[in-house]
């Protein structure tokens, strides 16, 4: 083959495949509420549930945003997983549904991933710069989950008297 057909044979193949990835995809995404809210029942100021949605969401809540090479295999099948096991971990828009223990457990958790800029994952950044913490920002998510434990634990302590 020459290079003109090298290169058309390739790019067949590629459409092939993409065609193909899409159609095999096996399980649609589940729809998004772009609007669910984040952290029901939390006392959070707007600010940090802007940082939240902008930093964790795609993930860790239901407002997930898919983007298109979500729908081509094999790639789909790793967002799909990254999604899941995120959410598995702790979903913003189910917070309402946990009790205080699990909350302020996963305040501390948050605290720490933070601090330690383990999330947002490096894999990530790389494709969503946007969800990159600021000092700032990341100072601000920490301030606020050690103020939400002490008041989940005066909460809690006015509850057992």
């Amino acid at each position: 083959m020459r290079g003109g057909a090298t290169g058309l044979a390739i790019a067949a193949l590629l459409l092939v495949w993409l065609l193909v990835s899409v159609l095999a995809h096996p399980l649609p995404h589940e729809s998004s509420d772009r609007g669910a809210p984040l952290l029901m029942g939390a006392d959070s100021p707007e600010s940090v549930r802007n940082v939240l949605a902008q930093a964790c969401g795609n993930c860790h809540s239901q407002n997930t945003h898919w983007p298109w090479y979500s729908q081509v295999a094999p790639f789909s099948w790793l967002i799909e997983n990254d999604v899941q096991r995120a959410r598995e971990h702790f979903n913003l828009s189910h917070w309402n549904t946990l009790d205080a223990v699990e909350q302020r457990s996963l305040l501390t958790a948050i605290a720490t991933v933070v601090e330690n800029r383990e999330m947002p994952l490096h894999k990530y950044l790389m494709f969503h710069g946007e969800a990159r913490l600021s000092p700032e920002d990341s100072l601000q998510v920490i301030e606020w989950t050690q103020a939400e434990r002490a008041r989940l634990r005066t909460s809690a302590a006015g509850l057992r008297q």
